[in-house]
C-alpha cells in the first residue's frame, strides 16, 4: 500500500530520493535512494544489466545497473 502524501512529507522520503535519467534523451526514468549508485546504459550485446526500463519519452531501451 502506498503512503499518502501526508505520511511522505512527515518520513522525509522525498529528501532522500534522487532522479535517474535516461541516457539518450535525459529525460527522467525513475527515482532511486540517494545511497544507491546506479549507471544506465543502452544495452548492448555482451552486457547484461540488473534491470530494464523503457524511456517514456524517446522510447529507448535503457539498462540500469547498481554499480553499489
Amino acid at each position: 500500500m502506498r503512503p499518502s502524501k501526508k505520511e511522505a512529507e512527515q518520513n522525509d522520503i522525498k529528501e532522500k530520493m534522487r532522479p535517474v535519467y535516461c541516457p539518450k534523451c535525459g529525460w527522467k526514468l525513475l527515482d532511486a535512494v540517494s545511497g544507491m549508485k546506479t549507471q544506465t546504459k543502452i544495452p548492448h550485446k555482451g552486457r547484461y544489466p540488473d534491470l530494464y526500463m523503457k524511456c517514456g519519452h524517446c522510447g529507448a531501451e535503457v539498462g540500469i545497473i547498481k554499480t553499489e
